[in-house]
């Protein structure tokens, strides 16, 4: 059985080599390959350099051989010392040491042997002369393997009948090679071990930006990014980008990425602050209004007077309308923003006579607010149009009239006008002009300190006197809301004896060009 370390080493990934050793093993498989290759052409190409100039040694040996009168019949004695006395043939004057020489004759060696450096002759054995036997006279040198002397390189002539055979020994060559390829592979594994250890270094050195960029990356998995908290300060040096090129995009990519990340996370911080707000926001909004709802309930339970029960539904019914109007204002809110998260347009829906929609809103407050001078100016040639939402262009016009009417006093002049303006150059849409609405009174003027956060959710330049007239404080929301995403701009400029709040929309193509 195999106990518990062998099953954690068995259940334990096995990590791959890192990429500095990869490398070097790497390049070391090629040098080791090159080096090979190279070695063995060397070697090849040596050896038969060698076995030429003992073959141009062998054919002048081959023609000097036939230089004497051959004996006739059997070599005289059995005294190996004895078969050829005056040196006519084995070792002649000319000849190298071990050069063996056979005359043969019917096929049967009447002269056998060869010279040791001592300059002593010594005979050939019979499987030694048939082996010489063999070679095919007038062909090209051949090796052969005498036995105990080893390997020969020999060639046969002939002459008037008789076959002479001279061999040279190949021990010289082979052990030439062999000291070769002993200094090539010696040479090899020294600039092997050599090449690693340079390469290592250079490896090392060439990857510690890498590594760098390595650790600005595991010191943002240090971070605590789930809260939202941190922000990402941390990015590559500048001189990790410039030590090569492959480094530099690596670490250019991660700073950039980490720009985005930390962006987004703060936008995402951002938009959770906000979201807190606005929810604590509108439950504080909501809560007056069931506040109110209930305490009237209660009073309406234990009271049997039928006028204050009147009165009491009344008050209900008005706090309900106002939780209805804050109900519909959110939602639409929550409509207009998932549109702009899906970075997209708001549904063009049909064309909408912005003129008619800002006299029937103007008529409409002169009833309800007869206590401001409300003027209107509109363009008397053709109506202006814009494409969009017909409900909520008329929300636009009448949460801007309702703004003036709820932050300004009685007596207040509010002057409505509505012109057509050109684009400015380089803005989309070339060939169609803007519809501007403005919306200005002689009031008060705005806080400065509230006009940053005025088209805020919730924003309110004065709570007291908001919430005396009712209101949610998402009316100015809701205009730059649907205003942005018709495509259009809204702006405020206020300053004593006047302020202005300024939409532009862009004109229908069609209505434009007329």
């Amino acid at each position: 059985m195999s106990g518990p370390d062998e099953a954690g080493r068995a259940s334990r990934p096995v990590r791959p080599p890192s990429l500095r050793w990869r490398i070097v093993g790497a390049v070391a498989l090629l040098l080791v390959v090159t080096n090979v290759v190279v070695g063995a052409v060397t070697v090849i190409a040596f050896r038969e350099y060698l076995v030429g100039r003992l073959d141009a040694e062998l054919a002048t040996a081959a023609g000097r051989t036939p230089g004497g009168q051959p004996p006739s019949g059997p070599p005289p004695g059995s005294s190996d010392s004895q078969q050829d006395p005056d040196n006519r043939f084995i070792g002649a004057p000319g000849q190298a040491a071990g050069t063996v020489v056979a005359i043969l004759r019917d096929g049967d060696a009447v002269l056998a042997g060869y010279t040791d450096s001592a300059g002593e002759q010594h005979r050939l054995s019979r499987t030694q002369q048939a082996v010489l036997a063999d070679v095919t006279p007038g062909a090209d040198p051949t090796t052969v393997s005498l036995g105990t002397l080893g390997a020969y390189r020999a060639q046969a002539v002939t002459r008037d009948g008789d076959v002479f055979v001279t061999a040279l020994p190949l021990g010289d060559v082979r052990a030439s090679v062999v000291r070769l390829v002993v200094v090539i592979g010696s040479t090899t594994l020294l600039a092997l071990l050599v090449a690693a250890w340079a390469l290592t270094l250079a490896v090392r050195r060439s990857l510690r930006p890498l590594e760098r960029v390595a650790s600005v990356a595991s010191s943002v998995t240090d971070l605590d990014l789930e809260r939202g908290d941190a922000d990402i300060v941390v990015r590559v040096p500048p001189s990790a980008l410039v030590v090569n090129r492959e480094v530099g995009q690596v670490g250019t990519a991660l700073n950039r990425l980490l720009g985005h990340v930390g962006r987004a996370l703060t936008v995402r911080r951002d938009a959770e602050r906000g979201m807190r707000t606005f929810v604590a926001d509108a439950s504080h909004e909501l809560r007056t209004p069931i506040a109110t709802v209930r305490a009237y309930a209660e009073l309406s339970t234990g009271s049997r007077d039928v006028d204050a029960l009147h009165r009491n539904a009344e008050r209900i019914g008005r706090e309900a309308v106002r939780m209805g109007d804050l109900v519909e204002e959110l939602l639409l809110l929550a409509r207009l923003d998932a549109v702009a998260l899906a970075s997209g347009p708001a549904p063009v829906r049909e064309a909408v006579d912005l003129t008619a929609t800002v006299v029937e809103a103007v008529m409409d407050v002169r009833t309800t607010a007869p206590g401001h001078r409300w003027t209107v100016q509109v363009a008397d040639d053709h109506p202006l149009e814009v494409s969009g939402d017909a409900g909520q262009l008329r929300r636009v016009v009448t949460n801007l009239l309702a703004n003036a009417r709820t932050h300004t006093p009685e007596g207040t002049t509010v002057v409505v006008s509505l012109q057509r303006v050109p684009r400015p150059e380089g803005s989309e849409g070339v060939g169609a002009g803007l519809a501007r609405l403005v919306v200005a009174n002689d009031g008060p003027p705005i806080d400065p300190e509230v006009l940053p956060v005025l088209f805020d959710r919730f924003a309110r330049g004065s709570s007291s006197r908001s919430r005396e007239h009712g209101t949610s404080g998402l009316g100015l929301a809701i205009v730059r809301a649907v205003v942005t995403a018709h495509g259009g701009t809204v702006r405020v400029a206020s300053e004593p004896g006047r302020t202005a709040f300024t939409v532009d929309l862009p004109e229908t193509e069609t209505r434009s060009g007329a």
